[in-house]
């Protein structure tokens, strides 16, 4: 009885569903066709071949660890269904990492997706999104990429070594379009189409990151784009860069500095000004001098506080310019002031909340920044300088 009893114990499921009736995706990609149908494309792993050199997706053959298929329909299930008959397996999103949305199906609006994902026990709501700028998830889904076996990868290294974001997910997604006082956004990849499948591996470039996509938080549809640049000021202000770097003219024609910052942080507070909304923006850093065109001979701590006071300028300059663009551009709140102001004054939120946008249309922001400059780099002035060349 008792060895009857463990055998019970050690058994497996009845309904248990082996790997290899199931086809593993990478990446996943949202179009729509010209008659209006949700075209649903999938990059599916090839069984035995991912642990060799991956190549151009959208075909097979020896060396190509994976292949792109597509199915359309009204709706994202009808769409999962189509896609469905071209497969022998079971179509299994969960290992998904990454979630590619064409332009023209993120201008019509993304929330047929966000439903059924957000529904869907299988699908995984931390898989990274990504809107393709001027193109097609489809091709992207399908180009090639010389440094990953797949290329749906270098999708999200790119996004954490460019813009400070380690993750962009459906999930941080969602929580901005359901949240009170945050617009929501999504990272943009954009194909490079001077691409040649005649070039050598080396000097192809296939996809990069190209700024921030902003979303309409209503009906959550695709307004409009921002730079990479303006990018990484938006990250910095909402507290998710890690590092970047800060270039500037040094004043009286010495020549251009730049630094380095690896430790960032920022501290937001609003207060009311004759009539006025006046939000507070302090941005803190801490790096090193990475770069010096200039004369300046940096072993002098007043020529070090002369290039701090310039790049701090440089760096308040910056980020004001990228918010007031938001501002008059898009009249969306992308940076979560609205956030800010609900947990530093409840009450007087209660008063904005419902018309928010507006509101942050209108405010003024001061913004002021505050760099440290750790390291200098192993020289002074520029060592191709003579000595009587150099600023003391």
């Amino acid at each position: 009885m008792i060895l009857v009893l463990i055998l019970s114990l050690t058994t497996a499921c009845w309904d248990q569903k082996e790997l290899s009736n199931r086809s593993l995706w990478i990446a996943s990609g949202f179009d729509r066709n010209e008659r209006g149908d949700i075209v649903l494309s999938g990059q599916v792993l090839i069984p035995g071949q991912q642990g060799e050199t991956g190549g151009k997706g959208g075909s097979s053959g020896k060396g190509i660890g994976n292949f792109v298929v597509s199915g359309k329909g009204e709706s994202v299930s009808q769409a999962a269904a189509d896609l469905q008959g071209s497969l022998s397996r079971e179509v299994f999103p969960s290992h998904r990492r990454v979630v590619f949305v064409g332009e023209h199906f993120a201008k019509d609006g993304i929330a047929d997706i966000l439903d059924e994902h957000s529904r869907n026990p299988k699908v995984r709501l931390r898989s990274d999104i990504f809107i393709v700028k001027g193109g097609t998830a489809l091709e992207l889904l399908k180009s090639s990429y010389p440094l990953e076996k797949i290329p749906a990868i270098g999708a999200y290294k790119e996004l954490e070594y460019t813009s400070g974001l380690k993750q962009a997910t459906l999930m941080r997604f969602l929580r901005a379009a359901s949240s009170d006082g945050v617009s929501p956004t999504l990272p943009v990849i954009s194909l490079d189409r001077k691409g040649d499948e005649n070039q050598e591996v080396t000097q192809q470039q296939i996809f990069r990151m190209n700024g921030i996509a902003i979303f309409d938080k209503e009906k959550l549809k695709l307004k409009g784009y921002i730079s990479q640049m303006e990018a990484l000021n938006v990250n910095w202000i909402t507290g998710v860069l890690n590092s970047t770097t800060v270039t500037t003219l040094v004043p009286k024609n010495q020549g251009r500095v730049s630094l380095h910052l690896s430790r960032m942080s920022r501290k937001i507070w609003s207060e009311y000004e004759r009539d006025k909304l006046v939000i507070h923006v302090k941005l803190i850093g801490k790096g090193l001098i990475r770069e010096n065109q200039g004369r300046l001979d940096l072993r002098n701590p007043a020529n070090v506080k002369l290039v701090k006071q310039a790049l701090e300028i440089e760096a308040a300059k910056r980020v004001k310019e990228t918010i007031f663009k938001i501002q008059k551009t898009f009249h969306e709140d992308i940076f979560g002031f609205g956030e800010v102001l609900h947990q530093r004054s409840p009450s007087y939120w209660r008063k904005l909340k419902n018309n928010w946008n507006f509101y942050f249309t209108e405010a003024e922001f001061d913004v002021k920044a505050d760099l440290t400059v750790t390291q200098i780099g192993l020289t002074g002035p520029a060592l191709h300088l003579q000595e009587e060349e150099t600023l003391p």
